[in-house]
């Protein structure tokens, strides 16, 4: 029981990020991965990928305003 108790933690934890990022992804107007496909359709591994890109960017952008 406790291995399915992990279990059903460790899936809670991976959908609560995956809802963060998509709704941080949103918030920034992406709606959809490159290829077409819907947030919601992304595993987490891509979703995080996409999110460090839209960081950087926004690190890029503010380094170029304070320069």
């Amino acid at each position: 029981m406790a291995v399915l108790r992990e279990v059903a933690t460790k899936q809670k934890l991976v959908q609560e990020r995956k809802e963060y990022l998509i709704d941080f992804l949103i918030d920034h107007e992406v709606y959809e991965a490159p290829d077409g496909r819907q947030l919601y359709e992304l595993p987490l591994a891509e979703l995080e990928r996409m999110y460090i890109a839209l960081r950087c960017k926004i690190g890029r952008e503010m380094s170029q305003i304070r320069s």
